[in-house]
């Protein structure tokens, strides 16, 4: 078996769990197994911040190896458009045992299905509308952003985690109280914790002092530098 992920911790984590499993699976490293392709029967394969170099190592190894690739994500697989030809979606948070019996399963052919330990997330745009019946206008990445803001992340944060420059993030988020119909922050995270965004959220207040002073300040006309 081989693992394409360009998460350092994934491939040694890994293979550290695979220990006790090593009569029945062994972990290539990928270089390796592009030498001997032959000896690869799975290729587990990470979509998130792949490079063009890894994602021709996985074309390769595939081609080369003829053996049966899935991806091995934190991903929600029922949300994840990457999946494509790949045999099946096996979740990181599996316990070693069930993701060694996936593995051998693909690799005599049987059927595996997508597999996780954590119960799929509907997503904050399906929670407002549970909650609201539909009356609002948000699309789902202001829903998100929404989400995030009631969880107490920074609009720095919330670009990081999203891969979204700050001046979008402040895009979304005008736009979202607009049609929420608030203009501070701390009554956007009241709407969202009202609304189901956040059952954690008051546990998380306290974490709210790093916030930009200009989070706080009211929206009137064009919204100020540090929204």
């Amino acid at each position: 078996m081989a693992l394409i992920d360009n998460f350092e911790v994934s491939s040694v984590g890994l293979r550290s769990m695979l220990t006790s499993y090593a009569s029945r699976v062994i972990l290539l490293d990928p270089r390796a197994a592009l030498e001997r392709p032959a000896t690869v029967d799975v290729v587990l394969y990470e979509p998130a911040r792949q490079t063009p170099s890894s994602q021709g190592m996985l074309r390769d190894l595939v081609r080369g190896s003829g053996a049966v690739a899935a991806i091995y994500s934190w991903r929600d697989p029922d949300g994840d458009s990457t999946r494509g030809s790949f045999a099946v979606h096996l979740s990181k948070a599996l316990p070693v045992a069930d993701l060694v019996n996936a593995v051998e399963a693909l690799h005599d052919g049987g059927e595996v299905a997508s597999l996780r330990r954590i119960p799929a997330d509907p997503g904050p745009l399906a929670v407002i509308d549970r909650s609201v019946q539909g009356a609002h206008e948000l699309t789902p990445r202001e829903a998100e952003i929404l989400a995030l803001v009631t969880q107490g992340l920074t609009n720095s944060e919330i670009g990081a985690q999203l891969y979204l420059s700050i001046n979008s993030v402040k895009t979304y988020i005008r736009a979202a109280y607009r049609k929420i119909e608030v203009t501070r922050r701390a009554q956007a995270v009241a709407w969202g914790m009202e609304h189901g965004l956040a059952p954690l959220a008051e546990m998380r207040q306290g974490a709210s002092s790093g916030r930009d002073e200009d989070d706080e300040r009211p929206l009137v006309g064009q919204a100020p530098a540090g929204f």
